[in-house]
């Protein structure tokens, strides 16, 4: 069994106006986005696949490839076309291996899960198809509700109305290939299309599997693993995040 955590993040920053593609913007001194996703690995992941634009490639190879593990197997996205074509170009990679393949697929601007969060997290795949750690927020951006057996996926973003409060993912997915091979080229074929963005979305996928396939709900995570960096507001929130977090382990 082969333990792969996949990367998308070819995104150029452009809304946190940087001039860094964005996982590595800096978020504690000089330790970069990318910096806090490699603390979290161990000896269980086999591979990381990373995707990059091709110019975040072309910083990669000058500033970055000197100091990381070995495991790390760059692909490019050639052209910014979404977020579900960046999943699919790394779900397509996985398929075509000729192992069996436990999946964390992690967004590139998650500082902030862990090791610990990983570990669990390839646990709960030794007995269930996919897991989700969800935390509970209000204004979800994406939300998951829950209705009887059903599993509605929200998104703000598309124009499509959130609750107050509800449950948001934390960037985060775990799913096991075989459930990918039964699943993943029916859901890219028939996906449907954003009403705001006209793009398909990855979030999506994960409301189609519950409750046909064993979908682990993790909720016991506390929110500041799910801290996203996208917008200079953000960035602001992590940075007093590890901040404050420094004196209290010193």
């Amino acid at each position: 069994m082969k333990q792969i955590l996949a990367i998308p993040a070819a995104g150029k920053g452009s809304r946190l106006n940087s001039h860094v593609p964005k996982i590595f913007t800096p978020v504690s001194g000089s330790k970069t986005v990318f910096d806090f996703i490699l603390e979290s690995l161990n000896a269980e992941v086999d591979l990381v696949l990373l995707l990059l634009s091709p110019e975040g490639k072309a910083y990669f190879d000058k500033h970055v490839a000197t100091h990381v593990p070995s495991n790390i197997q760059l692909l490019i996205q050639s052209e910014a076309t979404g977020m579900f074509d960046a999943v699919n170009q790394l779900v397509s990679h996985v398929l075509a291996m000729p192992e069996d393949v436990r999946l964390i697929l992690q967004w590139g601007d998650q500082p902030f899960c862990d090791q610990t969060l990983h570990d669990a997290m390839w646990k709960d795949l030794s007995l269930h198809d996919a897991t989700v750690p969800l935390v509970w927020v209000d204004e979800p951006y994406v939300q998951y509700r829950f209705v009887g057996q059903d599993v509605q996926v929200l998104e703000s973003r598309e124009g499509e109305a959130v609750d107050a409060h509800g449950f948001k993912d934390m960037g985060i997915f775990g799913l096991n290939k075989s459930l990918l091979q039964a699943t993943w080229a029916h859901y890219s074929e028939h996906a449907p299309i954003g009403k705001v963005t006209g793009e398909k979305n990855f979030v999506k996928y994960i409301g189609t599997l519950h409750p046909q396939f064993k979908v682990f709900w993790r909720l016991d995570q506390p929110f500041y693993k799910s801290l996203g960096i996208n917008t200079p507001e953000e960035l602001a929130q992590a940075k007093l995040y590890v901040e404050q977090r420094e004196h209290l382990i010193q």
